[in-house]
């Protein structure tokens, strides 16, 4: 996941559950229907403390408990009426996926059937219909689980009861302080007895971000305090000024204390979501110098941002770049200021991308052969590429989004039109290789081939990199896409059956046949010469069978192609979401103990917003005609290029020129002859090994029941064994708790939950860093001795 989220330094716990509350309600490939409601379950009502701060920014989250319309509470029978939005009294937001908090409820206890307490029967049908937020290893999230995992906060914690303790009774501090504030140590009970001490500017932000609500939350011992400490530190009183003036002095920033009561905010500013409203009604009618604190005066910058570059449309792609760099220059430095981390900034941000685009385009694509030309093209000039959709996904207003795609389309198209008119020219002189100049695909022993749907190049490139920063390694290679460039035809010739596969004359899907049969290579075809060859395919949301001796594996993933088949130019908004799925899909992977996973693609694509050029071809002149190239009609000659066909190089098919469509307004096209379309990139990954990790062995797994019965060895260099049901992932983790080994290198490891027996799991070997030395894969429950 590449979003905001993935820098949370800015964010606290709340932000968080938020976004992993996001994360529940999407559906899945193949999935049709959103869940009906994400079921919270929370067995010890340890998240309660979060309610009061969660209940105001989560209006589709609802409590199980005594009927009170104002609080969002009821019973199990009055929530699945708030499910089916038959109550006046809660309205869900229009698309809310409502959100039932269960507190003192297990997910056990849902699944009992019958056994099931009476009150919350009408829940259970939700298990099937609805989502439950809970770890990937099935299990509730408790408050330390979601600390100390990668999925939620990431922190360390000392697991003994006293910091539990502690931990449990600063939530409702905890819940609104910075990430910032508590990584790069180890948290002990100190670290969170200390939430609890006063914390005079904290009690001021929250106060102005909501005083209503911290006035009444406050008795009046508290609210006295509170009120000498901003007469003494702040030269104001809350009760006799108000929070107008508060908002006055916070803006300005002149009175002693109050800089570093804009520092505090500007450090996690979606803590207070009240403040920037507050400040709007503070502003003062004086001339102000600092105008970066106040969220109207960014506003008005981003209206002024907006027009200019509207201004673009006709603009000639020289007199756009030298735009662009000026309003760079103007509008850059805004970046930095704290509304672009409230996402209130989408133009100053997409400015940082869009001048990438403006240098990169500033020269024109050279080369006179392909080769040459895919060596330039990826050593940077794919850059124009990335910074494209970078700069389209900025935003999302229909206002902003057209602003910047008017932008784009300025610089982007003449830039995209010359190097693909070169392309096409170089490679009529020197065609791209075929069936026979192809290098094949194959596996080795223990690895799997990912084939990745339209995984373009620049794509590619992010996604290594994003490999790269969880410390895998990354071997790529750049290759060439078979022509023409569409799923038909590109897609077998990644695959390790591409010998078996022939092309006799062109038909109308460009589908090669089976040499043996004749036939057209169809799906069942393909597995079925997949197995003939010893590899084994599984799907999508299966591992397939890596410790099978000579086990090689074939799956897919992605609908980077489809997706931008259906939606077009809206790709650009959803290419980050498939990124990450497939980034996942990599590492569940690897954790399943494939030794290197494979990545290919079939082509790349053309995307770009105004749509491409529409090119004339005259339908009784060809069999098929796709967006980029067409099936030729018997001996009927065509005004547009030919290129010769990967399956055989005596049948040629037409192909549009420069970067134009056979249909008008296409936005996404592939097919056709362009370094987007035919450059894609062959990635192996694997992980990297230390020398330390050789030194440790796990000599064996016994499983009595329940419990795991493990000898390491050598005992010395251990820190603790667990059980998890991914191998990096400590919030993954079966076991009740993980274990030190004895010195005979001994540990016994227990599973609470009978519902994960059969559970494919992994028993891993942390050293005292934390950091897994060895693995070996397990089933919970083994076999009884």
């Amino acid at each position: 996941m590449t979003s905001v989220m993935n820098d949370m330094t800015g964010y606290s716990l709340v932000d968080r559950l938020i976004h992993s509350f996001g994360q529940a309600a999407k559906y899945q490939p193949g999935e049709v229907v959103p869940p009906a409601a994400i079921l919270w379950t929370d067995s010890d009502g340890q998240w309660k403390p979060l309610l009061p701060v969660l209940l105001p920014r989560i209006p589709q989250l609802h409590v199980l408990g005594l009927h009170g319309s104002a609080e969002r509470t009821g019973p199990a029978i009055w929530l699945k009426a708030v499910i089916g939005d038959a109550l006046k009294e809660c309205h869900l937001p229009d698309g809310a996926i409502p959100i039932l908090y269960l507190p003192e409820v297990s997910r056990q206890s849902l699944r009992a059937g019958d056994e099931c307490p009476p009150l919350l029967q009408p829940l259970v049908e939700l298990l099937y219909r609805g989502a439950v937020w809970m770890q990937k290893n099935g299990k509730d999230w408790t408050v330390e689980a979601f600390l100390v995992s990668e999925e939620g906060l990431g922190l360390e914690v000392s697991r003994d009861a006293k910091t539990r303790n502690a931990m449990l009774g600063s939530l409702a501090i905890l819940g609104e302080t910075p990430i910032a504030q508590l990584k790069g140590r180890r948290l002990e009970a100190e670290d969170f007895d200390k939430l609890l001490v006063g914390d005079s500017v904290r009690d001021l932000l929250q106060w102005m971000n909501d005083p209503a609500r911290m006035r009444s939350a406050w008795d009046s011992s508290r609210w006295s305090a509170f009120r000498s400490r901003c007469r003494e530190k702040y030269g104001f009183d809350p009760e006799a000024d108000g929070e107008t003036v508060a908002g006055e002095r916070l803006g300005l920033c002149k009175d002693p204390g109050w800089p570093v009561v804009w520092g505090r905010f500007a450090e996690a500013p979606a803590l207070y979501p009240g403040i920037p409203e507050l400040l709007k009604r503070s502003k003062p009618a004086t001339l102000i110098f600092n105008r970066e604190n106040w969220p109207d005066a960014n506003e008005e910058e981003e209206k002024r941002l907006r027009q200019a570059l509207l201004d673009l449309e006709g603009k000639s792609a020289s007199d756009a770049r030298t735009r662009i760099l000026e309003l760079e220059r103007e509008h850059g430095l805004r970046r930095k200021w704290v509304w672009a981390r409230l996402g209130q900034s989408a133009l100053a941000r997409a400015m940082g991308p869009l001048s990438e685009l403006s240098t990169t385009t500033a020269n024109s694509l050279g080369g006179d052969t392909p080769d040459e030309m895919a060596r330039i093209y990826s050593e940077g000039a794919f850059r124009a590429d990335d910074a494209t959709l970078r700069a389209l996904s900025s935003a999302k207003s229909s206002g902003d989004r057209k602003a910047i795609q008017v932008t784009v389309r300025s610089l982007y198209l003449p830039w995209c039109e010359a190097a693909a008119e070169r392309f096409q020219a170089v490679v009529a002189k020197e065609p791209l290789p075929g069936k026979d100049g192809s290098a094949p695909i194959a596996a080795g022993a223990g690895e799997c081939i990912l084939f990745a749907d339209g995984l373009r190049f620049d794509l590619a490139q992010r996604l290594s990199a994003t490999l790269e920063a969880r410390g895998l390694k990354v071997a790529q290679k750049p290759r060439w896409s078979a022509l023409p460039s569409v799923t038909s035809t590109a897609k077998p010739a990644v695959s390790p059956v591409s010998g078996l596969l022939v092309g006799k004359v062109i038909p109308e899907d460009f589908r090669p046949v089976v040499t043996t049969t004749d036939q057209p290579l169809t799906t069942d075809r393909f597995r079925k010469l997949m197995a003939e060859s010893g590899y084994t395919c599984f799907g999508s949301d299966e591992t397939g069978a890596p410790g099978v001796p000579d086990s090689r594996g074939w799956t897919e993933i992605g609908q980077i192609d489809a997706r931008g088949h259906e939606i077009q130019i809206e790709l650009a908004y959803q290419v980050e979401e498939e990124m990450a799925r497939i980034d996942e899909r990599v590492v569940e992977l690897l954790d399943a103990d494939w030794r290197a996973v494979r990545i290919v693609t079939d082509h790349g694509w053309l995307l770009m917003p105004g749509d491409l050029p529409k090119q004339d071809l005259p339908a009784y002149l060809v069999a098929s005609r796709w967006s980029r190239c067409a099936a030729i009609k018997g001996n009927s000659k065509v005004a547009v290029p030919t290129a010769s066909w990967h399956w055989n190089a005596t049948q040629e098919f037409a192909t549009a020129p420069g970067v134009s469509c056979f249909f008008a307004g296409q936005q996404y096209a592939h097919g056709g002859l362009s370094l987007q379309e035919c450059l894609v990139a062959d990635l192996v990954v694997t992980r990297t090994t230390g020398s330390e990790g050789a030194a440790v062995k796990i000599v064996e797994v016994k499983w009595r029941g329940l419990r795991c019965q493990v000898t390491v060895d050598p005992a010395a260099k251990i820190g603790k064994v667990d059980l998890r049901s991914k191998v990096n992932d400590p919030g993954s983790s079966l076991a009740a708790s993980p274990k030190v080994s004895d010195s005979a290198g001994r540990a016994s490891l227990v599973v609470e939950d009978e519902d994960l027996a059969g559970t494919a799991a992994f028993v891993v070997v942390l050293d005292e860093a934390g950091k897994v030395i060895a693995k070996l894969q397990t089933a919970v429950g083994g076999a009884d001795e």
